[in-house]
């Protein structure tokens, strides 16, 4: 009996210790890194409706078209909030060189309208590493690589955006976040990355990778959702798969697409 105790605690230790090695925003594990990173970012000042999208977890197959064809011809600039592709690997499969990749991937994603700026800030956990592009133009619209954090002014907001694997692993946390939700407290880790990072309150944060969307007005915190969903959320999570945070005017507001075209990169996920 002595001994079947003994076996049951190690197990709790070892969970224990597990989660709070996936939620390092709660040990304040990397937040020191977090806000030196911060502080070194510079304000990039936009005007107009800008979207805020993430985990597109774009891969070489199936047509690109058939995995993102939302049409967001209407703002003018559009922010990606990481895991814009899928693996190292999948961001290869579309050219030999970096320009290749994006010129082919933004032609065929890019509504033919779209004239605005394309902003992208890279995730550790799926996105391609060590990236030589700062900027490139295509056609009358400009990309540009801002790295792992991005600061924007938008209209009269303050945004702070990014992915998340700073806050905790993706399917840990996104549980959690969905759990939480569930019982009336959206994004709790998001809130308290805000204040482990020393985010002004009065700024807005912008977070993806949990797939989870959502938006705390009061809080001025918000995830950006996925266009992938997660394992089963067909069944169980049943969260919106098509999402966005769209900045209008005054307003912040969380946007639901319906109609996509959305491949199923997990099973039952959409």
């Amino acid at each position: 009996m002595g001994k079947m105790k003994f076996i049951i605690l190690i197990v709790i230790v070892a969970i224990i210790v597990f989660l709070l090695m996936e939620l390092p925003v709660v040990t304040g594990r990397g937040a020191n890194e977090v806000k030196k990173a911060l502080e070194e970012t510079e304000w990039i000042e936009l005007s107009g409706k800008t979207l805020f999208i993430s985990d597109l977890h774009l891969t070489a197959e199936p047509a690109l078209e058939k995995q993102f064809n939302l049409d967001f011809s209407n703002v003018q600039n559009v922010v990606i909030v990481g895991d814009f592709f899928h693996s190292e690997e999948d961001f290869w499969s579309f050219g030999d060189t970096e320009q290749e990749v994006f010129e082919k991937v933004l032609s065929q994603i890019i509504p033919s309208d779209f004239t605005g700026k394309i902003f992208y800030i890279n995730a550790l956990t799926h996105d391609p590493q060590v990236l030589e592009t700062q900027e490139l133009s295509f056609g009358s619209s400009t990309l540009y690589l801002v790295g792992r954090y991005g600061k924007f002014t938008v209209n009269s907001f303050s945004v702070v955006a990014y992915h998340g694997d700073q806050l905790h692993g993706g399917i840990i946390g996104g549980g959690i976040s969905w759990l939480a939700g569930k019982f009336g407290f959206p994004l709790p880790l998001e809130r308290l990355g805000k204040k482990r990072f020393g985010i002004d309150e009065d700024t807005w944060v912008m977070n993806g990778h949990s797939h989870v969307p959502g938006i705390d007005q009061q809080a001025r915190v918000a995830n950006t959702g996925s266009f992938v969903g997660a394992p089963f959320n067909k069944f169980i999570f049943q969260v919106h798969v098509g999402t966005g945070i769209l900045f209008d005017g005054d307003r912040v507001e969380l946007q639901e697409y319906e109609g996509l075209n959305l491949k199923k990169l997990y099973p039952f996920s959409i």
